[in-house]
This record gives structure tokens, sequence and C-alpha cells, in this order.
């Protein structure tokens, strides 16, 4: 009995240390200013941090192009993707907010072919609002693109 007892404490030490180290790096915020663009004037912020979601705000002042927009938005996934230390990374629900903002929910885990519900949970679909299978992109890709080696 004693046996089990410890055994279940080591359990939910380790399973609430992973959780805290999880949290442990700050929330992420990107400018595209940072990134020497002068062609929008865009902003994501990580507004809060699950197990393996988080929730980011986009609010700009200026759009740039739908493909540099696209990319801005991907290297914030890409960013907090880092900050987890976790290697994929997806979109899993996007809306306006009442601010004229965009929120996003992205989801983040280690298994390159996840499946969204089980990973995520059933409130999450494996294709988008248009029908399309939701993509993993992953930190070592980003990496390639954006000239980052660390991780």
């Amino acid at each position: 009995m004693k046996s089990i007892f410890l055994t279940m404490l080591f359990a939910m030490l380790v399973t609430g240390s992973a959780q805290a180290a999880t949290n442990s790096t700050s929330l992420v915020e990107i400018n595209s200013a940072d990134y020497g663009d002068t062609n929008c004037m865009m902003r994501i912020v990580e507004l809060e941090r699950g197990p393996n979601t988080s929730r980011l705000k986009l609010t700009y002042d200026k759009m740039g192009s739908s493909v540099g927009s696209s990319m801005f938005i991907m290297r914030a996934f890409y960013e907090v993707a880092k900050a987890r230390g976790t290697e994929y990374f997806t979109n899993l629900k996007e809306w306006d907010d009442a601010d004229g903002g965009t929120l996003y929910i992205g989801g983040f885990t280690d298994k390159k072919d996840a499946n969204i519900q089980d990973e995520f949970g059933a409130d999450f679909t494996p294709t988008n609002k248009y029908g399309q299978v939701r993509l993993f992109m992953s930190v070592s890709q980003c990496n390639m693109l954006w000239g980052n080696t660390d991780q």
C-alpha cells in the first residue's frame, strides 16, 4: 500500500513539474518593427498559455501583403513554440474580436502528426472552417527559413 502511495505521489510531482516548466517562460510578444518590417505595423501578443495551447491576439495599424502578414503570424506561432520548447505547432482556431483584432488558439506539441482532438481536445477539429486539413509546421523548418539555429 505504501509503495502505491509513493508511486502516485511521484507521478503527481512529475506531472506538476512538467506543467510548471511549460509555463515557466514569459509569454511571447512580437512586433513587426522588431524584424525591420516597414511595410506593415503588426503586433501579436500571447495572452495566455495552457498545457499545449496558447491564445494569441493580433492587432495592426497597417497590414502588409497577404503573404507578408501570413508569414508574420506564422513567426509568432514559431516564437511561442520555441518559448514552450515544442517542435510542432498549428492554428486550431481563429476569430475576430470586438476591438478589431484577431484571436488565435495555437496548438503546440512534440508529435509530428498528432491527432488534433486527442492532443488538444474535442473542441478542435482536424479541418478548418474551409474544410482544409490543419497542418503542423515545425520549429526546425522555420529555423531554416529565418536563419535561426538555436532551439
